[in-house]
């Protein structure tokens, strides 16, 4: 069996994005993450990559603090409209 690539790796310790059930308020911010409450936004950036192939990616990041003080990061896939959570 071969070593893993560098960018397996980065890819395992990003995490693969998971659909998320996101509400959200008259802003168009997210108010709820699979149910729990969203109690501030920390950050906000979208990252737009590989427009020059069949594949773009347009996404727009949120890293949130949810009810407890849990931190999330949320993007919105800026092409389809679903929403994930980014895990780390």
């Amino acid at each position: 069996m071969s070593a893993p690539t560098l960018a397996y790796d980065a890819l395992l310790r990003l995490g693969l994005p998971r659909a998320a059930d996101i509400e959200l308020d008259e802003r168009r911010l997210p108010a709820r993450v699979n149910g729990r409450t969203v109690e501030g936004v920390l950050g906000r950036w979208v990252v737009e990559e590989g427009w020059w192939t069949d594949q773009p990616v347009r996404r727009s990041y949120l890293e949130l603090v949810l009810a407890g003080g849990r931190l999330e990061v949320v993007f919105e896939d800026l092409m389809t409209g679903q929403w994930y959570l980014q895990r780390a």
